[in-house]
């Protein structure tokens, strides 16, 4: 029989999750380059004035890079409990996970792209003009 979760459980499954957040935050280096990022991404959708789909995209597009980074984060740090000798197989699994994190990030320049273009060129064409 599953437990219920009372409000309390709740704030404290929350508590736990922002607590692991940070810590991979404040630890984990490829934050460093995706937080600057996503907040030059979400700056310029402000400028550019997105529309609430565009807005959509963005944030989705944003949310899957940075959980594939807090997925990669975790498999490091579990592997790093497991054993810290070299081990072919955790070694293989961290390659994938870090090749997860690359494909979301491409995924996210080429979103980018198609997200951004047509916002800058009409905001472009417009200061050009004024």
């Amino acid at each position: 029989m599953k437990n219920k979760l009372t409000p309390r459980g709740w704030l404290r499954k929350f508590e736990l999750a922002f607590t692991g957040l940070l810590w991979a935050v404040r630890t984990e280096g490829s934050f460093r380059v995706h937080l600057p990022a996503a907040t030059l991404a979400i700056s310029a959708a402000v400028v550019l004035s997105f529309d609430a789909v565009r807005w959509a995209v963005l944030l989705g597009t944003i949310g899957l890079v940075l959980t594939a980074e807090l997925f990669n984060t975790a498999l490091e740090t579990v592997s790093d409990a497991i054993d810290q000798e070299h081990n072919q197989y955790i070694k293989l699994a961290l390659d994938v996970a870090s090749g997860a994190v690359l494909v979301a990030s491409l995924t996210a320049i080429a979103v980018a792209g198609f997200l951004y273009w047509q916002p800058f060129w009409s905001w472009w064409s417009s200061a050009a003009t004024s």
